[in-house]
């Protein structure tokens, strides 16, 4: 994983696929959680699998308990269309709003 910006009150991350072998979704992204209330996860060339979805999905708890007092949220970019398709149909996409681009991620934020 690679944090491309820390900006203002939005945190930026690009995630690289985990493989089985290496920590968890959850234990990379965790130290970043705290950054800002504002999250954008870069998610390109991710390929996600049900594992993955729920790993997500554990990183969305605890980000929300983390910023429960102040609005906060976290948004997917570079989301492939399969994937996308498969977030909108478990309607995952009420819980990550989806851009096409960072800057579209952050400027959706205002």
């Amino acid at each position: 994983m690679k944090t491309l910006q820390l900006k203002n009150a939005y945190t930026v991350l690009r995630l690289t696929d985990v493989a089985p072998a290496q920590s968890t979704l959850t234990d990379q992204v965790e130290p970043f959680l705290g950054q800002s209330p504002q999250l954008v996860l870069d998610v390109d060339g991710i390929q996600f699998n049900s594992m993955l979805i729920g790993e997500l999905v554990n990183v969305h708890r605890s980000f929300e308990a983390r910023w429960k007092d102040q609005e906060h949220r976290i948004a997917l970019v570079h989301l492939s269309d399969v994937s996308r398709s498969v977030f909108e149909r478990v309607r995952l996409t009420e819980m990550f709003p989806i851009y096409g681009s960072v800057g579209e991620a952050l400027n959706g934020a205002d």
